[in-house]
């Protein structure tokens, strides 16, 4: 997985005041080296008149916290849960095939009802949505002999988990079956150059009235912390009310991979711990 430890900014005063961030496994150390010959490098071009190359989403590693590891009995790391740039929590899992199917890019369903909804989504309710796409994911899954899924619905789609087999996330075939299902180009672009899979463990905050962070990781001050851990103790306390997902039902082999079983106990436990409240 490329979810690196350590990051470092480097601000570089010639003319274009660069900055840039650089990461590294090592040390902050190294992180930081690195960011100041990036950041040199970059007023150099600019000052030879190069053009500078702009990274996008997926291009490079995610700027995030670690905020737990889980390993196998080798010691290796099959999964870090990272809180994002809007205070969520991540699970990134190296060899759990994580897929989000969202009903808005299979034919977009409304968030609110009645007139809206025809006007500008069609007559499609949230259920008719679910079913479409429950379909489309079991008839996906019938492809594929042997294969076990949990299914789960979240706030915009469904969500699947295979749990009977592993799969590489840089290989071309685990990038065919991702988009063979449906996924999201971005998640799919993600999980190339991350080299893991990705779910979200917690609400996104602004569907529970929580305005994002103050400050982003990591947090290079002692007042950046401390508004940080205001907000994020705000944050805790308004997810209570929601959940990010809710099972709806195992297709195909019920048996769970060993190497998996954790991942989706660490998943469930957090992603669907109050399956009676709002999905957020």
């Amino acid at each position: 997985m490329n979810i690196p430890k350590y990051w470092a900014r480097s601000d570089n005063p010639a003319p274009g005041s660069f900055s840039c961030w650089q990461s590294s496994n090592v040390s902050l150390e190294d992180a930081q080296r690195d960011a100041n010959a990036r950041a040199l490098e970059l007023a150099r071009k600019f000052q030879a008149g190069a053009s500078l190359d702009r990274y996008s989403y997926g291009d490079r590693p995610l700027r995030e916290e670690v905020v737990q590891t889980l390993t196998d009995n080798n010691g290796n790391d099959v999964a870090v849960v990272t809180r994002n740039l809007y205070g969520a929590l991540i699970l990134n899992a190296s060899s759990a095939m994580f897929i989000d199917v969202d009903f808005a890019s299979h034919g977009q369903i409304a968030p609110t009802g009645g007139f809206f909804r025809r006007l500008f989504f069609g007559k499609e309710s949230p259920d008719d949505a679910e079913q479409r796409c429950l379909k489309q994911i079991r008839a996906w899954a019938a492809r594929q002999p042997g294969v076990g899924l949990k299914i789960y619905r979240t706030c915009a789609g469904l969500r699947c988990l295979v749990t009977n087999q592993t799969f590489d996330p840089t290989r071309p075939h685990t990038i065919e079956l991702l988009r063979d299902i449906g996924s999201d180009p971005l998640y799919v672009r993600l999980c190339q150059s991350q080299a893991c899979f990705r779910a979200r463990l917690t609400p996104k905050p602004w569907r529970c009235g929580t305005p994002l962070p103050p400050a982003r990781f990591p947090l290079n001050s002692a007042a950046a912390e401390s508004s940080f851990n205001q907000w994020r103790t705000e944050y805790e306390r308004s997810i209570r009310a929601f959940s990010v997902c809710r099972f709806i039902e195992n297709v195909g082999a019920t048996q769970v991979n060993p190497e998996i079983q954790p991942i989706v106990d660490l998943h469930d436990r957090i992603a669907c711990e109050r399956p009676d409240r709002p999905l957020a």
